[in-house]
């Protein structure tokens, strides 16, 4: 009998909770005038939406939230989003907002990545060059680059020189995502975004040298300068960091030749004397 009467209360006591908790919501839905709330219509993720996919109607849900709630740039009808493409992952019931939709016409996957003015570029990679497979989409690189600029087969001649710096890398293989555990990724190919002038650098190097990846710091952002380093000053060589000091400056120009001379000889008398005489030489501008 009392086991009876405490299973009461206790269904009593859920039963007012839950009428406190109804009365409690209605009072924050209601205005200081006890007004209901104006609310809006917004749209928002229904499942998780990867970077680079096109937005297919069932992707998406409507919400009604509370104007002062919402961000900026908010849509309001799942019509203006379906067939568009993420720039930038969501969650369910993440609110999208048009920084994250990539502008009409850019297409699919990779290419609405890419900011105007830069490009994607890819380099081959392997655990070695992709720093253990942690090289990945959303990380920033240095990219290395070694080889010889006198093109000679003189070891002591090979130079490494910084070729970019602070560099994103845009997709590790067809990954434009990391994994959320942070695993890293074992790939062949590396996709980095780069700037026109970069692209030229890179393709050149891929023909004439070894690229090796430096993983960088998300928040170190600075692009330090560094002097190219030649393999002699790794072993005290300092004339071989003399010679790459001069790599790409011009050769001296060879000293002129003496100017011809004629000698005549003198006799007088018992003397003999041999004068010499200089013959002058014209510049080439020179008019006769």
């Amino acid at each position: 009998m009392k086991r009876k009467r405490l299973l009461g209360l206790a269904v009593v006591a859920l039963a007012l909770a839950g009428l406190v908790s109804i009365a409690v919501f209605r009072l924050t839905q209601r205005g200081p005038g006890g007004a209901a709330s104006p609310t809006q219509a917004v749209v928002a993720a229904a499942v998780p939406l990867v970077v680079g996919a096109q937005i297919q109607p069932d992707d998406l849900r409507v919400l009604r939230l509370p104007p002062a709630a919402l961000p900026a740039h908010v849509y309001t009808s799942s019509k203006d989003l379906v067939g568009h493409v993420l720039t930038t992952a969501a969650v369910p019931n993440q609110v999208i907002v048009s920084e994250m939709v990539a502008q009409p016409g850019t297409g699919v996957g990779l290419p609405p990545l890419i900011p105007p003015g830069m490009r994607a570029v890819s380099v081959k990679v392997n655990d070695v060059v992709s720093v253990a497979g942690f090289a990945v989409p959303g990380t920033h690189v240095d990219v290395l680059l070694t080889g010889n600029p006198r093109q000679n087969n003189d070891p002591a001649q090979v130079t490494t020189v910084t070729l970019l710096s602070n560099v994103q890398v845009l997709t590790a293989g067809q990954q434009f995502e990391q994994e959320p555990n942070g695993k890293p990724e074992k790939v062949t190919v590396i996709t980095l975004l780069v700037d026109p002038a970069g692209a030229q650098k890179l393709a050149l190097a891929d023909g004439y040298g070894h690229i090796q990846l430096a993983l960088r710091n998300p928040l170190d952002r600075v692009a330090e300068k560094t002097t190219p380093l030649i393999n002699g000053t790794l072993y005290g060589m300092a004339e071989h960091h003399e010679a790459a000091r001069g790599v790409g400056r011009a050769a001296p120009r060879p000293k002129p030749a003496a100017p011809p001379a004629w000698q005549v000889e003198m006799i007088s008398g018992s003397q003999q004397q041999v004068v010499k005489f200089t013959v002058p030489v014209a510049n080439p501008g020179d008019h006769q």
